[in-house]
């Protein structure tokens, strides 16, 4: 019997061991007690999440037995309110909900169980299967398409912000004049368009340009790639019998790039902003002006102080733009014909009421956000000494 509640409490023993070896270590680390601090209050705020997205779920007109109930008239049975009243008591609806959401996050804690989808009659584990991991690659591939874009156009554009369109320089001859004025007219008009890409990024809503996209396609005469493949493709698998199907990976690429793009659209739009305003900001400190006395200048200038001490805080807000990155995902996973996670969460509540999926996917994003959260302080606090010194004295 031991045995077998240890294996099937899994998940509740990682979670207890990990605070127990946090909370060893921290006897004699200043460093891994800030660590166990943020452990526990991660947990915390997972439990408070948790407490929050069950109770909205209730607030939800219906229940699963009035669900189950009405499936079961649709195949001809005569349903009374008895009968739903006793289904309540056979699926614990009658408890209060207290005791629901205690028994919900216990069987969340002990096994990783996210309980009972009732629009789709199984467990929810197995309704969501790959589900969310594919929402979860979604996001992650947007974010990294987002940072690969907006980092180094961003710290372009904050370098451009004072620089002018000609040289005047008297020292430089007449040909280096020249040629600097044509590299800084490239540069400000590079500018220019990543302002307008940006301005435009935040004003066009995502499912707008899903829908252009697929409307180019259209009237190319070209297929649409929306869905993950493309009809000849969905159900055939990887391997067939000469090996690994390189075609059906190319079918892939060729539909996966649609949501990746259009995703982080306005990520990439928001985070240039953020990284030209911080690297802006910083690059206006005395600090810099103390480094520039010194004689550092150039790319040495700007790499080691103003551009390096702006990653750290868009590092640090990695979770928030995930959840913002996920909550464009559900209208664009709608328009361009995707079955994730997302999807089926617009199902789940705006057609089925599938109060207990809803409430499972919710909760799966913020654990992704809170833990992403987690290990940016605790990575920030590990190698960023202004950071380090003040979480730990």
């Amino acid at each position: 019997m031991i045995a077998e509640f240890i294996a099937s409490s899994w998940l509740f023993w990682i979670l207890l061991s990990v605070g127990a070896l946090l909370y060893w270590r921290s006897r004699s680390s200043q460093y891994l007690g800030f660590v166990l601090n943020r452990y526990l209050l991660a947990l915390l705020t997972l439990l408070l999440v948790s407490a929050i997205v069950f109770s909205l779920m209730e607030v939800l007109p219906g229940d699963c037995a009035q669900k189950y109930i009405a499936y079961k008239n649709t195949q001809g049975e005569t349903i009374t309110q008895a009968d739903i009243d006793a289904e309540r008591v056979r699926m614990g609806l009658d408890r209060h909900l207290v005791v629901r959401w205690a028994s919900w996050i216990t069987d969340l804690t002990l096994r990783g169980d996210l309980g009972f989808s009732c629009a789709k009659r199984q467990s929810v584990n197995i309704a969501l299967g790959d589900r969310f991991w594919i929402s979860f690659g979604f996001c992650i591939a947007g974010l990294l398409f987002a940072y690969l874009i907006a980092i180094p156009f961003g710290i372009l554009s904050a370098f451009m912000i004072n620089k002018t369109w000609t040289d005047t320089n008297p020292q430089h001859s007449r040909r280096e004049r020249w040629l600097n004025t044509v590299v800084l007219s490239l540069k400000k008009v590079l500018d220019l368009l990543l302002r307008l890409i940006s301005y435009l990024g935040l004003a066009l809503p995502n499912f707008l340009l899903a829908l252009s996209i697929i409307l180019l396609y259209v009237f190319a005469g070209e297929p649409t790639p929306t869905g993950l493949f493309s009809d000849e493709w969905r159900n055939q698998p990887w391997f067939g019998e000469h090996g690994f199907q390189y075609a059906k990976l190319d079918d892939f690429i060729g539909h996966i790039w649609l949501p990746i793009f259009v995703i982080g659209w306005s990520a990439t739009a928001l985070q240039l902003q953020t990284v030209r305003a911080l690297v802006v900001d910083e690059t206006n400190k005395l600090y810099v002006d103390a480094a520039q006395a010194r004689g550092v200048s150039g790319m040495a200038l700007w790499g080691g102080y103003p551009v390096r001490h702006s990653i750290n805080p868009l590092f640090n807000s990695v979770g928030f733009d995930f959840q913002r990155v996920f909550n464009d995902l559900p209208i664009v996973a709608v328009v361009i014909g995707l079955t994730d996670s997302a999807a089926l969460l617009i199902e789940a509540l705006a057609m089925t009421n599938d109060q207990e999926l809803a409430a499972a996917i919710l909760f799966l994003v913020a654990l992704v956000v809170i833990s992403m959260n987690f290990v940016t302080d605790i990575v920030l606090a590990a190698i960023d000494p202004r950071v380090r010194r003040s979480v730990l004295g």
